[in-house]
């Protein structure tokens, strides 16, 4: 009886240590999410105001396909076009209205209804402790479109965007010539010798390779 008594004991003991030992690898389950949310990397959140159509084409492309390199939170704005004094004043407006963002940058041409009364105005622009920042494309984004593309031309804003469409088959707002003509390795190396693209890639966060 009492070797039957002590099994007993041993046999009960046991039972605790499992339930025991089950507990505390439970508790270590429910803990790992909230130890990982301690660690999770906040990243600054970023605001790209484009001039127009064309515009916010490229940068949704370039933030698709480098979906998994953002250093940022990015967000695109439509500024309908316009001219350069327009989207800097939707920028200013949208970045005063939303604190959320950390980085305010400005994608237009310098075509139209921009100068250098504007530049500096930009220039001393704040959001929160942070300047903005502007990309203008001399005479507009086609021009640094070809250049991605290896096509080297001059001209003013009209002889640009039959250029383009020629090279291309398309106006540059429609993003299937981006699907068919670009990739990562592509911009990769252009980045090296377009300033516009490697600003914007900068500004987005995305390492060199």
């Amino acid at each position: 009886m009492a070797f039957g008594h002590d099994g007993g004991r041993a046999r009960s003991g046991q039972f605790i240590c499992e339930i025991h030992e089950r507990r505390l690898w439970s508790g270590a389950a429910t803990m790992t999410p909230r130890q990982a949310a301690k660690t999770r990397i906040v990243k600054e959140t970023l605001l790209i105001v484009c001039e127009g159509d064309a515009e916010i084409a490229f940068v949704r492309f370039v933030k698709r396909t480098y979906a998994d390199a953002l250093g940022r939170a990015v967000q695109e704005q439509n500024a309908k076009g316009k001219g350069g004094k327009h989207v800097l004043e939707a920028g200013l407006r949208r970045a005063k209205n939303n604190r959320a963002f950390d980085k305010l940058v400005l994608l237009l041409d310098a075509d139209q209804d921009w100068n250098d009364v504007l530049r500096a105005k930009a220039r001393k622009a704040r959001i929160g402790k942070h300047p903005i920042s502007v990309i203008d494309a001399s005479p507009c984004l086609e021009a640094w479109l070809l250049q991605i593309l290896g096509v080297e031309t001059e001209g003013d804003t009209r002889h640009m965007k039959q250029k383009f469409e020629a090279h291309t088959g398309v106006e540059a707002h429609q993003p299937e010539w981006m699907e068919r003509l670009l990739n990562r390795e592509v911009l990769n190396t252009a980045r090296a010798r377009v300033p516009q693209l490697a600003d914007l890639m900068n500004h987005m966060g995305i390492a060199k390779r």
